[in-house]
């Protein structure tokens, strides 16, 4: 079970693949879904 937070960044970067006309999710979709969630943004800052 994902939880409601991961469920929603991976439909966001599905939702951002689809609207570029993008055949599949990519690494891309998924970091900049992932910088839209603040929790995530701030581990990224965190990693450098």
């Amino acid at each position: 079970m994902l939880s409601k937070e991961l469920e929603f960044t991976l439909n966001q970067a599905f939702k951002s693949a689809r609207e570029k006309q993008h055949e599949f999710m990519t690494i891309e979709h998924l970091l900049l879904a992932l910088l839209d969630n603040p929790a995530a943004a701030q581990v990224l800052r965190a990693c450098g």
